[in-house]
């Protein structure tokens, strides 16, 4: 009985040890990774709003501004990279909520350096997104209420 007690203790340790290192590389469950090596497939792209310039910039309309053209879903890459801890909706989890995140993050490049480097135990994001992927990211949680 004693054997199989210590046995149980150690299958339990493992199985705790497997379920942390997957929720802390963003795949999990890890049966459910849909990792297409950090780039967008074509059929993840959305419209960008307003005219292409020269050089990629999208005109937005207004004088002088300026933000790069969007061709990734962000909504795709929360669901993969963030939705483990933030929740599909952005309601919270293991994270908190974001619903709302434009309150605590007027400037949106604040809220992409969170993103990108990463706070408290939330790990950064900028070795395995591109930039533009994590703008659309923070595009998407600035549209969840």
């Amino acid at each position: 009985m004693k054997r199989f007690t210590s046995v149980l203790q150690i299958v339990t340790l493992v199985l705790t040890a497997f379920f942390v290192v997957c929720l802390f590389t963003s795949q999990f469950p890890p049966w459910k990774s849909t990792d297409n090596g950090g780039s967008a497939s074509a059929a993840t792209t959305v419209p960008s709003t307003g005219t292409t310039a020269p050089g990629g910039a999208a005109n937005t309309g207004a004088a002088g501004t300026t933000a790069a053209a969007s061709t990734v879903n962000g909504q795709a890459l929360y669901e993969d990279n963030c939705a483990t801890c933030h929740g599909k909706t952005g309601g919270g989890g293991i994270g908190p909520s974001l619903k709302g995140i434009q309150k605590s993050f007027p400037n949106a490049a604040d809220e992409e350096a969170i993103v990108k480097n990463g706070q408290g135990s939330m790990p950064g994001f900028g070795g395995s997104l591109s930039d533009e992927e994590i703008a659309a990211i923070v595009a998407y949680t600035r549209t969840l209420g």
